[in-house]
Parts: structure tokens; sequence; C-alpha cells
């Protein structure tokens, strides 16, 4: 096992995502050294159940949050925002992936955050991000599957497309996510200061196809 220090060591980073695209950048942060703090419901990340069940797990969640600690905390209780406030003042990356207005409705939108901590790293992940008139439409893999066109690349017997048997769209949006966090870490390492990173399954499906 290698002795090297990893190259996020120190990094403090506050998670607020459950599912695969936001768990997956920063369990990458977590890999390479980072301090993850996963904030989950009192019932749990939605991303536990999808599959077979290990115990309150599945593969996907293990898989996708390895690395992590985890604290469960009911965000509409004005004492859980009150704890999490405290979190976010030491957090060097905080990654939420609620629909657009959630985060600010418990005190901790990026205009909210960047007032006591401004060199903050925040990105949101969203469907079809923070503006447009699809912004608080819910979204799934397979939904931006067949929005962004990827179903075209398989199809059927008789042409019709049909949905990739595994989720791209989520694993690629949270390695965009990653590679976005990274280079704005380097960024402030540089010059200094935080940034706002609007990060979205559909600017993904693009990019990636």
């Amino acid at each position: 096992m290698s002795t090297e220090p990893r190259a996020f060591e120190g990094i403090n980073v506050l998670d607020f995502t459950q599912g695969v695209a936001g768990p997956h950048s920063t369990m990458l942060l977590a890999q390479h050294g980072a301090n993850v703090l996963k904030i989950e419901p009192p019932d749990g990340d939605w991303g536990r159940t999808l599959g077979a069940m290990y115990g309150d797990q599945c593969a996907h969640s293990i898989a996708f949050n390895r690395g992590k600690r985890s604290l469960a905390m009911d965000m509409k209780h004005p004492d859980a925002q009150a704890a999490a406030r405290k979190i976010a003042e030491k957090a060097d990356i905080i990654v939420e992936a609620f629909r657009p207005g959630i985060m600010a409705k418990f005190g901790l939108s990026y205009d909210m955050v960047k007032e006591f901590n401004p060199d903050v790293i925040y990105l949101s992940v969203t469907g079809f991000g923070q503006k447009g008139p699809n912004m608080n439409l819910p979204v799934t893999d397979a939904v931006i599957q067949a929005y962004s066109g990827l179903m075209t690349v398989n199809k059927d017997g008789q042409g019709l497309p049909n949905r990739l048997n595994m989720i791209p769209i989520d694993v690629t949006t949270g390695l965009y996510a990653f590679q976005a966090l990274s280079t704005a870490l380097m960024r402030k390492f540089r010059f200094g200061g935080g940034c706002y990173v609007d990060n979205n399954l559909l600017q993904s499906a693009m990019a990636f196809q």
C-alpha cells in the first residue's frame, strides 16, 4: 500500500447528494483523500434501494459511497439546518442534488453559504439545470437517455430506440462533476476564491454524445 499523500487530503467535503450522479463525484473525491461527510435523511439515501438489498444498502449504494462518513439529519428541522451551517462554515466543497431552490429553504444555497464561507466551491446536480422550463421536472437516467437522444444508439430489430440497460448518464454526470470540482480546486489553490458549478444530467448526456 502506498504511503504517499493523496491529492485531496485535508479537503473537507459536505455531501448532500443521493442516488448515483452526485454520490459518484464525492466518492471519487474521497478515494483521492478528501474528508467527505454525507448528510442523509433519517430514512436514508434513496440510492440505498437501487437493487437487491444487503442489510440496509444495495451494491450501487456501497460502490458510490465508499470512503465517506454519514450523518442522518432531517434538514427540514431548524436544529439540523443550524448544525449543517456549522459544518458548511469549514467546508472546502459542498455538493447538493436537490431541486432548484431547496437548499435556499435550508439556508444553504450558494449565495447564502458564500456570505460566511466566501471561498467555498459549490456544485449542484440536477436533471435540467437551474433555469429553464424543465428545471423542476423529476428526472431519472432513463428519462435523460430518451430526452437527449442517447437511446437512438440502441435500436431494436424494428429500429425503435431502447434504454441502455445501465445508468450511463448518472455515472457520466458524476465523472464530469468530479472533473469540475478538481479543476475548481486547482484554481482555488493557485489564485484563491471559490465558485459555483451547475452540473446537470442533460448537459452531461449531450457532452457524452
